[in-house]
Parts: structure tokens; C-alpha cells; sequence
């Protein structure tokens, strides 16, 4: 048999056999990755509301909490005589854009005094049984869900400051449908029209909240509560029957309440729900694409077999040489073939692959050269610290020559600043080229800052900027070196001060969790652009004319040196955010 048809033959079944395996392979491994990316949205977007929603009944409690304490409630006393309650809880119903549908205060004879709308002010107020009922900061609320008018009643004692028994009751009705419009969130990878229904199911398996969608659909799930009793962890996801649709499987994300700072939560689940069929959509376009493709590759791999069998042979027998001498080192370079085009491209890619790995070598030796450059540098800038300090000694001597000229007093300030200037710079580079060790010790973080504060005031208030830190009462103990994150601290916040306007503010916040604090400096200045956030760390990177770029270079390797890391982002005061992330101990990184 000759080559051309030997070539043939075996190009087309090498290229069958291959296609399909590869066809078949990577659809398999598509749909599973598409399978568990859905189920992981699923779950995400059900973790993400039920979040939403503990954290917006946190906030009822707390403006109850809050409201029922305030100096005003004291006027349930005398009956709200001159209307001073009412006109505040109706400020707090504006305030709050909605949110409530009205708050109102009763006595002890369940009549109302006071209320955000005033039609109901001396009305008998007639109190549903407790639905729910939570132990917030030592006060007892009750909840009352009204899912006829969509409301949901948060109600507290008012306490006498002058006695022991309580003055009445604070109502708020708080509107349901902020709950509903948290489940009709869409979901982030499905299309506009694809079905997908949002549950709210409290601790019995009771649905208390649907979505929009699920309302017009009327989805009766008997099994509910019996899955909801075998779902393992605080969320995740699975595959369920559905009552409705025949055979047909749903997709579910469920996530379990796990409540929001000092709220517990009530043990409520959201479960986002997607019939399977639309959600796994994406599949059957997946292998409708594919199959199109193996088609195609089919033709075009039957046309390429005959067109380079019959080309192919004699090109191929000198490209095999060229090969064999190559790794042999005989030649360096291929030879030159006309052939078909195929051929030709093979011998110069082969050209350009030799070319490139010159260049290559090439390219590390320079880099390796560079790299001694770099420490010589360093080297030299030891060196050069010793003339420098000969020079300024020199100039303040000179100074202090009575007769000295004012060009020679001007020239000596000259010499001094700009000793200084070198002197500053040489102390930057030695940090940058060999960073400090530090010398770890447990102590406040929050002190340090203070006092980085307390020495940057002057300059702080000389450009009208005011200076705030914001930390927890409890002092926050970690492992550091002071005078280090001194340096750190000083040099982001005179970044800082330097970037915002006249009259602007710097606000750093503390905040502390079981493993690590994390520290926040804002400004209100004109913030760093999306791509100089890339390079603001990088060595001689500035936005200062005088400036030399080395001031976050030392910075991030410090806060690397204490196995932290530092980030900048945009703040929510308009400018610029820089993040430091700290370990509270360093004994399991230095191991």
C-alpha cells in the first residue's frame, strides 16, 4: 500500500474516532459542569435572600427596640395631649419610605393615643394572638403575620421611666410585600421568561411567603414538609418530583436562616424552585451545537484526508530528516521545502520555534543580570548614605559662617533639602531591597493607630481634614511589629490627607473576627482609576509629581511580612478604600 493511501485511511479514522470521542467527552463534561453550576446559583441566590431577610427582620427589631426606649414614648403619660408622638411616628413612617404601613402606640385599655395616621387616634385596638415571639436585648417583641393585608405586626412594651408597670404597647406593621419583593429576585443565569418560584417556609414546614410567580401558578408541594425535615446542612440543593407536573423534576436551592448579629433567626428555610426541563434548557442547545460541529469537522476532515494524502508524502519524508537531525544538533535551522501550504507553515513555525527559544535564552540571562543588577543596587545605596552624610554636615556647618552670603545661605539650604530628599530615598530603596523582619508582639492595633493619628493631627488640620477611627470598645490584641505598622499606618494616612481636597475626611475602621481584623482607611478624595489599582503597589508607581513610588511597595511588603494582605477598592465615601486583612496570631504562620 502506498503512503498516500496509508496516510488516508488513517487520517480519516484517527479523525472519526477522535472526533467522536472528544464529542462525546466534552459534552459529558459540559453538562455536568452546567448541571452544578445551576445547582450552585440555586443554592447561592437561596443563601443570598434568606440573608436579605434576616437581616431586614434584624432591623425591624432593632428600630422597635430603639423607638420603644426613646424619651418620647413617656408622653403615652398624659394621652399625647398635644400631639408631639404622633407627628414623630409619622415622621418615622415617611422616614422610612413605605416600609411601615403605619405605627401606632396603645394604653393599658388597648386604645389608641397616638398613630403615624391620625384617622386612627382614639380607635380600640383589638390584638391578634402572638404569632411569634422574640427575646431582643432583653425585651420581649411579638410578631403577628396578617397575610390578608400583606402585613406583619412587630409590637413591644413601653416602659414607665418613673414606675414599674408599662405605659401601653408600640405597634408597627410592617409591609409583607418587602418579603415577597426579596423572593422575586431573579436568578442570574436563567432568561427573562424562564419560570423559576421562590419559597419562605417557616420551622414547621408551613409556607408563609411565595413569589409573584408562584402565587399565579398555585404549586402545591404535599411533600414538603418531609423533605424539608431530611435537608442536610444550612444549605444546598437537589433534585425533587413536583405534584403537579406529571414526571417531571424540579431543581432546588434551599438555604436555612442563620439570623444576622445578635438575631438568631427564626429557623425559617427559603427554597428556590426551577423546573428541571427549564433550567436544564442549556443542555439540549449544548448538544445541538455540538453534534452541528462534529458534522462539520466530519466534512472538512473527509475533504483535508484526500487533499493531504496526495500532498503530503514527499514533504513529509524531508520534514522527518530535518527532525531527526535536529535532535541529532546537525542543523539549526529547518530546510527549505515548497510544498503545499501546510508543509511550508510547519517549516517556518519550525524556524520561529527555534528563533524563539534564542530569544528566550536570551531573555533569562538578561533577567538573571537584572536581578544582580538589582542587588547591587542595593549594595551601593548602603555606599552612597556615607558621602551624603558628609554632605550635610558640611552644608550646616557652612550655615552657621556669619559670613556667609545670602546666596551661600540659600545655596546650603539647597544642599540640605536635597540631601534629605536623597537620604529619604536610599532609606526607601534599602527597605524595598531588603524589608525588615518584625519583631512580633501581642499588643492593642488600635493604640498604634491612635497614635498615628495623634501625630498626623497637625498636618490633618492644617489642610482642614478631618481625621476619624472608628473601632469596638473591646481592644482588639494581635501579634505585630509597632514600629512596622506605624510606618504603615503613617504612610497610607499622609497618602491619604495628601489626595483629598481642602476640607475632606479620612476615616479608618476597625473590625475584628475570630481569626483576623481587617482595617479599613476611606477617603473622599478623587479615588484611584481601575487600572492604576493594578499597579498602585508596584516599585516608582505615583500620582504625586514629587513623589517617588516607593511608600505602598514597603507598605505591602510589611504587611506581607506579618502574613496579612492589602488590597485597594473604590470607598463608599467617593474615593479610595485601602483594606488590610491582619492575622490575630502568627504562631501557625511562622510553623
Amino acid at each position: 500500500m502506498t503512503i498516500r493511501y496509508t496516510l488516508l485511511i488513517s487520517y480519516l479514522l484517527i479523525s472519526l474516532v477522535a472526533a467522536l470521542f472528544i464529542t462525546i467527552t466534552t459534552f459529558l463534561h459540559f453538562r455536568e459542569m452546567l448541571r452544578l453550576e445551576i445547582e450552585n446559583k440555586l443554592k447561592s441566590q437561596a443563601s443570598t435572600i434568606m440573608q436579605q431577610i434576616d437581616t431586614t427582620l434584624f432591623e425591624r427589631l432593632e428600630n422597635m427596640a430603639m423607638w420603644s426606649g426613646l424619651e418620647i414614648m413617656q408622653e403615652t403619660t398624659v394621652r399625647d395631649v398635644d400631639k408631639r408622638l404622633s407627628n414623630y411616628l409619622n415622621g418615622l413612617h415617611e422616614g422610612y419610605g413605605g416600609i411601615y404601613q403605619q405605627i401606632f402606640v396603645v394604653d393599658q385599655q388597648e386604645e389608641i393615643i397616638a398613630a403615624s395616621d391620625a384617622k386612627f387616634i382614639g380607635q380600640p385596638y383589638q390584638p391578634a394572638p402572638a404569632w411569634l415571639t422574640v427575646n431582643y436585648k432583653n425585651q420581649l417583641q411579638t410578631l403577628t403575620l396578617d397575610k390578608a393585608n400583606n402585613n406583619l405586626v412587630f409590637s413591644i412594651a413601653i416602659n414607665n421611666s418613673f414606675a414599674t408597670a408599662d405605659l401601653g404597647r408600640l405597634y408597627a406593621g410592617f409591609d409583607w410585600q418587602e418579603i415577597i419583593r426579596l423572593l422575586d429576585a431573579p436568578l442570574p443565569f436563567s432568561s427573562k421568561d424562564a419560570p423559576s418560584y421562590a419559597l419562605l417556609v417557616d420551622n414547621t414546614g408551613a409556607v408563609i411567603a411565595t413569589s409573584s410567580q408562584l402565587l399565579s401558578k398555585h404549586l402545591p408541594l404535599q411533600q414538603l414538609p418531609a423533605i424539608l425535615a431530611q435537608l442536610p446542612g444550612t444549605s444546598g440543593s437537589l433534585m425533587m418530583p413536583s405534584s403537579t407536573q406529571g414526571d417531571e423534576t424540579i431543581l432546588a436551592g434551599y438555604a436555612v436562616s442563620e439570623g444576622f448579629r445578635n438575631f438568631h433567626g427564626f429557623g425559617w428555610r427559603v427554597l428556590i424552585l426551577q423546573p428541571s426541563k427549564n433550567a436544564l434548557a442549556p443542555v439540549s442547545d449544548l448538544w445541538i451545537a455540538i453534534l452541528v460541529l462534529l458534522s462539520i469537522t466530519i466534512f472538512l476532515a473527509v475533504l483535508m484526508a484526500f487533499w493531504m494524502s496526495a500532498k503530503i508524502a514527499k514533504p513529509i519524508v524531508q520534514l522527518a530528516d530535518f527532525t531527526r537531525g535536529f535532535m541529532q544538533g546537525k542543523q539549526t535551522l529547518p530546510p527549505k521545502i515548497h510544498a503545499s501550504r501546510e508543509i511550508t507553515q510547519l517549516s517556518e513555525q519550525f524556524s520561529l520555534m527555534i528563533a524563539n527559544l534564542e530569544q528566550s535564552k536570551q531573555d533569562l540571562i538578561r533577567a538573571s543580570k537584572l536581578a544582580v543588577i538589582g542587588e547591587m543596587a542595593a549594595t551601593m545605596a548602603h555606599e552612597v548614605r556615607t558621602p551624603l552624610g558628609i554632605l550635610l554636615s558640611s552644608a550646616e556647618i557652612l550655615q552657621r559662617e556669619p559670613k556667609l552670603t545670602d546666596i551661600g545661605q540659600e545655596m546650603t539650604e539647597f544642599i540640605i533639602s536635597e540631601t534629605a530628599r536623597l537620604n529619604a530615598l536610599i532609606t526607601t530603596l534599602l527597605a524595598c531591597a531588603k524589608p525588615q523582619q518584625p519583631a512580633f508582639i501581642r499588643q492593642d492595633i488600635s493604640k498604634t493607630i491612635k497614635h498615628c493619628i495623634e501625630l498626623l493631627q497637625h498636618q490633618a488640620d492644617h489642610k482642614q481634614v478631618h481625621l476619624a477611627l472608628e473601632y469596638p470598645e473591646t481592644p482588639i490584641y494581635i501579634e505585630f511589629d509597632h514600629d512596622l505598622m506605624l510606618q504603615v499606618f503613617l504612610n497610607l494616612l499622609m497618602n491619604a490627607i495628601q489626595h483629598v481636597n481642602q476640607g475632606g475626611q479620612v476615616v479608618v475602621c476597625l473590625q475584628a473576627s475570630e481569626l483576623a481584623v481587617a482595617i479599613y482607611i476611606n477617603d473622599n478624595g478623587v479615588g484611584i482609576s481601575d487600572d492604576d489599582k493594578a499597579k498602585v503597589f508596584e516599585p516608582f508607581f505615583t500620582q504625586r509629581r514629587d513623589g517617588i513610588g516607593l511608600g505602598l511597595t514597603v507598605v505591602q511588603q510589611i504587611i506581607h511580612a506579618h502574613h496579612g494582605k492589602i488590597t485597594v477598592t473604590d470607598s463608599s465615601c467617593g474615593g479610595a478604600s485601602f483594606q488590610i486583612t491582619l492575622p490575630l496570631t502568627q504562631s501557625d504562620n511562622t510553623q
